[in-house]
C-alpha cells in the first residue's frame, strides 16, 4: 500500500508544534484514530508523544515492525503497557510536562485519568481544537485524495441509478451500490467524531421512511432493518412515482466525500419536484459564494432566505422540530469536522477548507427530497469535487 509521504507527515507535525508553542502546550499525547493516520500515516493501537520542539515518538502495543513499515515517524517504539511510558520517555530525554495536551473531546473519562495519572503533568488541556483546525486546512495531498474520492462517489451513484427497480427493497438496492464499492476498494467505514452518532457509509431511504427523523443528526431518516441500529435503509420496497435519497460516502486512502441525490422512477409529484428543484437552486447559490472570508452563518442564511421565498422554509433540513442543526459540514478524515455550516457559526472560510453543502427538503408521509456535493475553498472561488448528474426521473418501464 502506498505510504503518505514523509514531507507530508512532517509538515503536519511542525503545524501542530507551532500552535502548541502558541497555545502554551509543552507536550501533546494522540491517541484517536483518525488524528493517529493524520499525523503517523497508518493506525496503530498506541500512543503518539509529540514535544513542542522535536522529533515525534509514536509507541505501538501491537506489530510494531508493520508500523514501521508503514509509518514516515523515525521514532517508533514498543510498548507493553502504558505505564511504562515515563520510562520510556525518559530514555528520550523527556520528564515533566507543564501543560499536556489530550484529545478531551472523545478520550474516554477512565482512559484519561489512567493516562493523567500515569505521566503525572501539571496541567492537562484539550487539543482537539488544535488538531481539528489543523486538519481543516487540506494540503494538496489530501486535496487529490479526495478528488478521487469524488470520482468514486459519481461512479457509485451512477451504480445506484443502474440498479434501481420498482418493488426491491432498500436494503437491495443498498447493497447493489455496496457492492459496487467495495469491489472498487471501498474501506467499508466511516469515521465520525461527534458522541453516539454511529453511521453506516451510507444508505438509499425512500418514500415516507425517508421522513421519519432518528437519534442521528441528519436531514433524512429511515427506519433501519431493526431497533439496534434504527436509521438508513430499511425493508421497505420502493414504489414508483415517490422520492428515493441516495447519500453515500465515498473514499480513497482514508479520505471522504459525501454526496447526494434524489431519484424517482417515473416522474415526483408536483410538490416534492417543486422542493426538488429549490434544493438545486440553493445549492447553486451557496456554492457561487464559497469563497475565503465568507462566514458559515452567511450561507445558512441564504438557504433560509431561498427556501422562505419559496415558501417552503418549515420543511428544509427537516420538519417542525425535527430538523437538522446544519445545512453543511466540513469533511476529510472524519464526516463530521470542521466547520459546520449552522445559523449562529462563526466560523470564517479559508482556503483549502473542504465542505459538503446538503439543502433537502423533509415531507412527513412523502418523503426527502435533495442534493449534496462537496467543494474545496480556493481563493478564486469553490472547486466542486462531486459530479454526478442532477437527474431525478430514472426510465423503468
Amino acid at each position: 500500500m502506498q505510504q503518505i509521504p514523509k514531507e507530508e507527515i512532517d509538515r503536519r507535525i511542525l503545524g501542530l508544534q507551532t500552535g502548541m508553542g502558541e497555545q502554551g502546550f509543552d507536550a501533546a499525547l494522540v491517541v484517536q484514530n483518525a488524528d493517529l493516520y493524520y499525523f503517523c500515516g497508518t493506525v496503530p493501537q498506541g500512543y503518539l508523544f509529540v514535544p513542542e520542539s522535536g522529533e515525534p515518538v509514536l509507541f505501538v502495543r501491537k506489530n510494531p515492525e508493520r508500523i514501521r513499515e508503514e509509518s514516515p515517524l523515525g521514532k517508533i517504539i514498543s510498548l507493553d503497557k502504558p505505564r511504562d511510558l515515563p520510562g520510556l520517555l525518559s530514555g528520550f530525554g523527556i520528564a515533566g510536562f507543564n501543560r499536556l495536551g489530550m484529545e478531551l473531546d472523545v478520550l474516554p473519562v477512565n482512559h484519561f485519568v489512567r493516562l493523567r495519572e500515569i505521566l503525572r503533568p501539571r496541567d492537562t488541556a484539550d487539543i482537539s481544537p488544535l488538531i481539528q483546525s489543523l486538519r481543516s486546512i487540506k494540503s494538496e495531498f489530501e486535496i487529490s485524495a479526495m478528488k478521487a474520492a469524488g470520482l468514486f462517489s459519481d461512479r457509485m451513484i451512477a451504480a445506484s441509478r443502474a440498479a434501481l427497480r420498482e418493488g426491491m427493497k432498500e436494503v437491495e438496492l443498498s447493497a447493489a451500490v455496496e457492492a459496487a464499492a467495495r469491489s472498487e476498494g471501498h474501506q467499508g467505514f466511516v469515521r465520525m467524531r461527534a458522541f453516539n452518532q454511529e453511521v453506516y457509509w451510507g444508505a438509499v431511504v425512500s418514500g415516507p421512511d425517508a421522513a421519519e427523523m432518528n437519534f442521528i443528526d441528519f436531514a433524512e431518516g429511515g427506519r433501519g432493518v431493526c431497533l439496534a441500529l434504527p436509521s438508513g435503509a430499511g425493508l421497505r420496497r420502493i414504489l414508483r412515482g415517490e422520492p428515493v435519497l441516495y447519500d453515500y460516502v465515498a473514499v480513497h486512502r482514508g479520505y471522504f466525500t459525501d454526496q447526494s441525490r434524489t431519484m424517482s422512477l417515473g416522474k415526483l409529484p408536483a410538490e416534492l419536484d417543486r422542493a426538488y428543484r429549490l434544493s438545486v437552486e440553493i445549492l447553486k447559490s451557496i456554492e457561487a459564494m464559497l469563497r475565503p472570508g465568507v462566514t458559515v452563518h452567511e450561507l445558512y442564511s441564504r438557504a433560509e432566505r431561498i427556501a422562505e421565498g419559496g415558501g417552503l422554509a418549515g420543511h428544509l433540513q427537516g420538519f417542525g422540530k425535527n430538523r437538522a442543526g446544519f445545512l453543511g459540514h466540513g469533511i476529510g478524515l472524519e464526516l463530521d469536522e470542521i466547520p459546520a455550516v449552522t445559523p449562529k457559526g462563526k466560523t470564517t472560510l479559508q482556503a483549502g477548507m473542504v465542505l459538503a453543502i446538503e439543502p433537502k427538503f423533509m415531507f412527513p408521509g412523502l418523503g426527502v427530497v435533495g442534493v449534496e456535493d462537496n467543494y474545496v475553498i480556493r481563493p478564486s472561488g469553490p472547486e466542486k469535487l462531486t459530479g454526478a448528474p442532477y437527474d431525478v426521473e430514472v426510465d423503468r418501464i
